[in-house]
Order: C-alpha cells, then sequence, then structure tokens
C-alpha cells in the first residue's frame, strides 16, 4: 500500500469520525464498518493506529448510552485482541484504554447470559495479556496497565451490601449470581486481592519510581470510598509508607528530589482520603501520619551531603595487632643494599642503541622488553627511580656512556684517516667548531672525518647506525645534529579527544576542593587566580573559555574544513563542562556560574567593540545570553521557595537579564507552589535593575489581565510601579 493510498484511506475514516461525532447514532454502523480495514494484515501502521485511537474515543464518549457501548464491545473483543501483538506503544495504549471501558461492560453482559462462554474467554486472554505487560513493557504501557488493574479490582470485589446505597449503573461482585456456570466468585475475588497485592507491593520494595508509584497513589483513592472491603488493608498500606527515609540513604540528587515529589502526592492523596472520611475511624490515624509526613519533610535535605566517607572501623586496633604479632628482635634487623651494577666500559656484541646505553650485566634485565608495560606504570617507576637514585651512581653511569661514545668517535676518525681525504671543506669561522657528542675530555681534539662509506657496528637489531651520524663533519651538519625531529600535527580529532580528556582531570580536581570557608577581599589589585583553589580554576577555565581559545579554534577549525571533518571549539568543550559542573550543584556553586557568566558577558562586549572598530571583522556569535538561557532551564525546574536568597543573589550579580529569564521567571509565577519566589524576583528587578524594569512591568501587566490566580500578587507591584493599570491616580513624583 502506498502512501498515497493510506492518506485517501485516512481522509475517509476522518469523515466518517467527523460524522459520528455529530451525530453519535452513526457509531455502531461507522465501528463495524472501519474495523475490518484497521486490522488488516496488509494494512498500513498508521490505519492500526487511527483506529486504535478511535476505539478508545468511541467507548469514553459520554454521549453514547452503555446499553449501546455494550453492544458495540461485542463486535471489538476479537479485534482489540489482535491489536494487542502491536509493538507500538501508542496503539497499545489506546487499547488498554479502550479494554478499561469495555471490561464492566462484558462483565455486566455475562453475568446476565450464562452461556456466552466464547465472548468471556475473549476478554479474559484479553486481560492476561494487559496483566502481562504490568512489569514488562514501557513506561507507558505499564502506566495504562495499572489504571485497567484498578478496574478489574473494581469490577471483582463485593460493593455496598445496603441496597439503599447500591448504584444500579455500578458494575461488582455483588451483581453475579451464586451459581452462575461461568463466573466463579471466589477465583475472582481472589484474582482481585492479588492484584492490589501486586499494587501495594511497590511500597514495600524500597524502590523509587516516580511514575508507578504516582500513578497508584492516584488510582487507590476511587478502591478506598467505593469498596470498603479493600479500603482498610490500602490505608494501613498508605499510612506506613514515607518515600523520605528511603532517599536519605542514596547520594543522588535526583532520587532525593524524586522522593520530595512522591511525599507530596501521597500527602495530597492522604488529605482527601481524610476530606472524604472525615467522620470514619480512621480519620485520626491519618492526619497523625500526615504530621508525621510533614515532620519529616522539615527535617529532610534534598541537598546531596558533601562527604559521605566513612571511617574504617577498626584503626585503632591494627597498630595494636601489628604490635602483638612483631617480634622483639626485628628492630635490629636490616636489608642491606644491593651492590651498584657492574658497568661495562664497551659493550662486547656489537654496538646498537640498546648495547649503547645498557649499563647492567643482566642478560634477562637488558633481554626485557619495556614496551609491554603500561605507560602509567613505566612513568611511576622512572618517577621514583629518579628521586631514588644516588648521585654518585648517576654520575659514574653518565661517565660510562661518554667514554663509550668517546671510543666509538676515536674509532671513526681512525677509519676515516686511512681512506683517501675527501674534497676540503669550506672555509669556516674559528668560532665554527665540529660538535662532539659527549664533549669528553679524551676526545680527541682534531675535527674528525667522515664519509658517507664509514665504518658500521652493526647487530641482528633493528637499531643499527652509522658512527658517521654521531659525528657531523661541518657547521651545517651541526646545526641538523642538534635539530629534533618534528613530531606530526594533531588531527581535529585527536585534539578535540586530549581536550577532553584534559578538561575531564581539571573538573575532577576541582571536585575535590571546598570552598574556603572565609573568603579574602583582596580589592581591585588582585590577580585573578592567587590560589590553586576552586575560584582560582574557575577563573582560569572561564577565561579560557572566552578569550583565550579563539586564535587556536579558528586555526584547526580551518584545518577541519579543509579534511571535511566536523569539529567542536575547544572554548565549546570548556563552556559544556562548566554548565554541566554548575548544573550538578546549583545551589553550592552559584558562585562558579556568576564568575563564568560575567567573564562571559565582558568577553561579548570585547568582541563589539573590536567589531565597530574592523569594519571587515565578522563579529562573533555572543555567547552571554544563550548560556545564560541554558542555566537558567537547567535550574528552575528544581528551584523550591527556600532558595530565595540564593536565586536573588544570582539575579542581583548578572550584568544583564536576557528575554528567555523573565520569560522563565514568569512561568514560577504560574507555578501555584513558587509563585512567590517568582513575583519577588519581579519586584527586585523592578527596584535595582532599571534596564529590564519596564519589560519586567509589561509580564506583570500581562499576569494581571489574563490570570486570575495570580491578580493579587500582580497586583501588588503594579500598585507600587503602574497604579493606572489598576485604576488608581499615578503617585506624585517626590
Amino acid at each position: 500500500m502506498t502512501s498515497e493510498d493510506v492518506k485517501t484511506k485516512l481522509d475517509h475514516l476522518n469523515q466518517a469520525k467527523n460524522l459520528a461525532l455529530n451525530d453519535p447514532n452513526f457509531y455502531p454502523d461507522i465501528l463495524k464498518g472501519i474495523l475490518p480495514v484497521i486490522v488488516a494484515s496488509d494494512g498500513a501502521i498508521e490505519l492500526r493506529r487511527w483506529g486504535s485511537d478511535f476505539l478508545a474515543e468511541t467507548f469514553s464518549s459520554p454521549q453514547i448510552s452503555s446499553q449501546t457501548k455494550q453492544e458495540l464491545a461485542l463486535t471489538c473483543l476479537e479485534h482489540l485482541l489482535t491489536l494487542l501483538n502491536e509493538l507500538e506503544t501508542g496503539i497499545l495504549k489506546n487499547v488498554i484504554q479502550c479494554s478499561c471501558s469495555i471490561y464492566p461492560l462484558i462483565f455486566r453482559y455475562i453475568c446476565h447470559n450464562k452461556s456466552e462462554t466464547a465472548i468471556w474467554q475473549q476478554m479474559v486472554a484479553i486481560k492476561a495479556k494487559i496483566l502481562s505487560m504490568l512489569d514488562r513493557g514501557s513506561e507507558g504501557v505499564r502506566l495504562g496497565c495499572i489504571k485497567f488493574v484498578q478496574r478489574i479490582i473494581l469490577v471483582q470485589t463485593p460493593g455496598a451490601s445496603d441496597p439503599r446505597l447500591v448504584d444500579k449503573s455500578e458494575v461488582s461482585l455483588t451483581i453475579v449470581p451464586l451459581n452462575h456456570p461461568v463466573l466463579n466468585i471466589h477465583a475472582l475475588e481472589a484474582e482481585a486481592h492479588g492484584l492490589l497485592d501486586r499494587l501495594l507491593n511497590v511500597f514495600q520494595d524500597g524502590k523509587l519510581d516516580a511514575p508507578i508509584i504516582t500513578a497508584i497513589l492516584n488510582s487507590l483513592p476511587a478502591l478506598v470510598k467505593g469498596r470498603a472491603a479493600i479500603s482498610n488493608k490500602i490505608l494501613n498500606v498508605l499510612m506506613s509508607y514515607n518515600p523520605l527515609p528511603v532517599a536519605a540513604k542514596s547520594m543522588v540528587f535526583k532520587d532525593r528530589f524524586v522522593a520530595r515529589s512522591l511525599e507530596k502526592t501521597l500527602r495530597t492523596v492522604l488529605n482527601h482520603l481524610a476530606r472524604a472520611s472525615s467522620g470514619g475511624p480512621h480519620a485520626g490515624k491519618i492526619q497523625q501520619h500526615i504530621q508525621r509526613l510533614l515532620q519529616s519533610k522539615s527535617e529532610f535535605s534534598i541537598d546531596v551531603p558533601k562527604s559521605n566517607k566513612r571511617v574504617l572501623p577498626g584503626s585503632d586496633g591494627d597498630s595494636v595487632k601489628r604490635t602483638k604479632y612483631t617480634r622483639p628482635d626485628a628492630e635490629g634487623e636490616y636489608t642491606p643494599t644491593p651492590p651498584p651494577p657492574t658497568i661495562q666500559v664497551q659493550p662486547s656484541n656489537g654496538t646498537t642503541y640498546k648495547t649503547l646505553y645498557t649499563l647492567t650485566g643482566d642478560q634477562a634485565l637488558s633481554n626485557f622488553d619495556v614496551s609491554q608495560l603500561p605507560l602509567e606504570m613505566a612513568t611511576q617507576i622512572t618517577l621514583a627511580t629518579m628521586y631514588s637514585v644516588d648521585a654518585n651512581v648517576l654520575e659514574s653511569a653518565v661517565a660510562a656512556i661518554r667514554q663509550r661514545l668517546g671510543s666509538l668517535v676515536r674509532a671513526a676518525a681512525t677509519a676515516a684517516s686511512s681512506r683517501p681525504p675527501p674534497p676540503p671543506p669550506p672555509q669556516l669561522d674559528d668560532d665554527d667548531d665540529d660538535y662532539v657528542p659527549g664533549g669528553g675530555d679524551d676526545v680527541s681534539d682534531e675535527p674528525s672525518k667522515t664519509s658517507p662509506d664509514a665504518v658500521t657496528y652493526s647487530d641482528d637489531s633493528d637499531d643499527s647506525y652509522e658512527i658517521s651520524d654521531l659525528v657531523p663533519t661541518t657547521a651545517k651538519g651541526k646545526a641538523a645534529a642538534m635539530e629534533l625531529v618534528k613530531m606530526p600535527d594533531l588531527s581535529p580529532a585527536q585534539i578535540q579527544e586530549a581536550c577532553e580528556g584534559t578538561l575531564d582531570r581539571m573538573f575532577e580536581t576541582i571536585a575535590t576542593l571546598d570552598k574556603p570557608v572565609k573568603k579574602e577581599r583582596t580589592g581591585l589589585g588582585r590577580l585573578a587566580a592567587t590560589n590553586w583553589d576552586r575560584d582560582g580554576w574557575i577563573t582560569i577555565l572561564s577565561r579560557l573559555s572566552t578569550r583565550g581559545l579563539s586564535g587556536i579554534d579558528a586555526e584547526i577549525t580551518a584545518k577541519a574544513q579543509e579534511d571535511r571533518m566536523h569539529y567542536e571549539a575547544l572554548s565549546a568543550q570548556v563552556r559544556q563542562k562548566l554548565y554541566m559542573y554548575v548544573i550538578g550543584d546549583f545551589r553550592t556553586r552559584m558562585d562558579a556560574a556568576i564568575a563564568w557568566l560575567n567573564e562571559e558577558w565582558y568577553n561579548d562586549r570585547l568582541q563589539e567593540i573590536s567589531a565597530r572598530e574592523n569594519n571587515n571583522k565578522t563579529p562573533l556569535e555572543p555567547q552571554y545570553a544563550k548560556w545564560m538561557a541554558k542555566i537558567m532551564d537547567g535550574i528552575f525546574p528544581y528551584l523550591e521557595t527556600t532558595d530565595r536568597n540564593i536565586f536573588l543573589r544570582f539575579l542581583s550579580e548578572l550584568p544583564a537579564i536576557p528575554a528567555p529569564v523573565l520569560a522563565n521567571i514568569r512561568g514560577l509565577c504560574l507555578d501555584p507552589e513558587r509563585s512567590n519566589l517568582g513575583f519577588l524576583a519581579f519586584q527586585y528587578l523592578c527596584m535595582l535593575k532599571p534596564p529590564v524594569r519596564n519589560d519586567v512591568l509589561e509580564i506583570v501587566e500581562e499576569l494581571w489581565s489574563n490570570h486570575n490566580d495570580v491578580k493579587t500578587a500582580a497586583r501588588k507591584l503594579l500598585v507600587k510601579f503602574r497604579p493606572h493599570v489598576v485604576g488608581l491616580p499615578p503617585k506624585e513624583s517626590t
């Protein structure tokens, strides 16, 4: 089926849907006509997606009577079972929602039609398929399964026993005849209790799965109010649940934030149940548990402790234990220093770079392949040896190497003198003496003459060389001998990888540095980083990202474009690392964010001045507003009313407030729990940030006009700065 055919069919289906929406009497005919189309084996996924959405909308529509829905449900069971084999989450969610609506209808139908075994078997198959997704489905599917489980529990448990309180439209186990051949009352009730236990086990397994726990909490009030037989069990579990102690053991900020959210949802549910059963036996216990939750909340900190290191137990006993098992005569024992290695003046097995610099006579040690050692281990061994080596041993070893080189130079000079002399070299200045490696006193003062066919000392190894390589004969050869080998240039990808590794190590170091208890005031003449503390590192990284890498980035970017390679600027990497560092714990790292953003603002001003002075220069992209908005977007979901001082100080020390930040503060004003923080920030900006006062008042005026829930708070601000908006006379200027 081509895309054009699918589009045409969807247009026809939408026309039929609009017809049914205008007149609900068309639903039965339209539904029977489209069912074969949406479940066809060769049908497109778009048709099945549309069909599942239409089924869910049909059975949840209040315009269709229950009797009509029941008749339609009998024709849809087989098709729903087919759609449950789909893998797309959207289709499964719609089918589960539809099943929640038709399960009570099918249950009522089977109660009055005892011979319809096939229909009940289809409903049982649908129920088993949905329940199998409760633990292994995607998150959205599992949330739908929880709603379906709630509907099963409501249907398969007894309702009100008092005939005066029975709702005739309610479907429960009470309407099932005692001798029903298909519906076993005891088996159905046992299944309902088992499903309830599966839901309540979430509160006892010690996990903080926020979406699942929130969905279960929201589904329980209907069970408590509608089924008295299971209400005591549910309330006992809720009154023993508190997510805050579970999160207190975690060192992850996300777990603590989730626990705070779950505690708030739990209190909301308990308050709702307390109001619904104000005269019930559990009302007092519910209020007591709410008070316990509030007490736990006041003692619970959402911030992760800075140090979670535990003292090693038994540290005092270790010294006692060592003393107990130490022999009395152990103090007099010592390990004698091994004799220094015997250094051969001239290696006996030929001359190679390996034998030239080998000072030990141990064949096993000299044949050891050092390249097998990891680089870090080799570095540690080298550094430890350099710190512990004896000065006399080092001098004797250097003298031995110098003597070997001197003997090789003399041998080369002797071999060269027995051959015809080469053409005389050009006349040189007196101070252009030939360079002799080693420079020892036992080397001849006469310049050595070599030729391309000089004497060669060779070995089986690959690092053999000619003596002429060691003895340059001209001043040009001297300069060539002193020139170091140029290392190959790094590619942009290698530079980027090395920079990222360096930044990771730097931020690991910063994370281990504590902020000083008392900050010194060094005055205007201070240096940017006087100490290698956290503030010093942040200053260096901030200036490195703004002003220290522009030339390097331009050069490497040009090379990457030539090689058609992607290259992320080093300054962008530094900025991203700074952003992740600040967001990781913004409450304790707000100073770092302020210092960094001020550097970005200052650099943007310098770039503007440079672009004005050089008309041909293309100005760089401003960075202050970009990263300011990113930081605000990162911290706003976690801001609380208790962060008032931190947030206002952050706004006060910023040189400019971009428009996206004002939009974020407007969102705070519309949040019922954080509205006071948002209006307090606007009041502060109006009083102490005149450049943004008009923009702030425009937002406040819009809130006052369009949002009644924040009208009172907005009016207080407008009375002070724009009284004419709220109908008051303007204040006289003094």
